[in-house]
């Protein structure tokens, strides 16, 4: 029997896929988290948002959020 033929880029894809799936997973927590810490009615809707239309809501949330510093008080410090 012969082994069935695996190119390199079918390996590479899995995890490069997992990749970035995962650091969208995380952005979307983030912009959820951050959206509920300055009282957004919809923390929900962002995060959604990101995960179906990934960078389009993030910048659009950070554009809306640039001269507001970061949520919950901090200064910095």
């Amino acid at each position: 029997m012969n082994p069935v033929p695996v190119e390199i880029g079918v390996i590479w894809s899995l995890p490069v896929t997992v990749a970035v799936y995962g650091i969208l997973l995380l952005v979307a927590i983030w912009i959820y988290r951050d959206a509920k810490a300055r009282g957004s009615k919809w923390p929900i809707a962002w995060f959604l948002a990101t995960l179906v239309f990934t960078i389009i809501p993030v910048l659009i949330y950070l554009y809306l959020h640039r001269e507001d510093g970061p949520a919950g008080g901090s200064d910095g410090v």
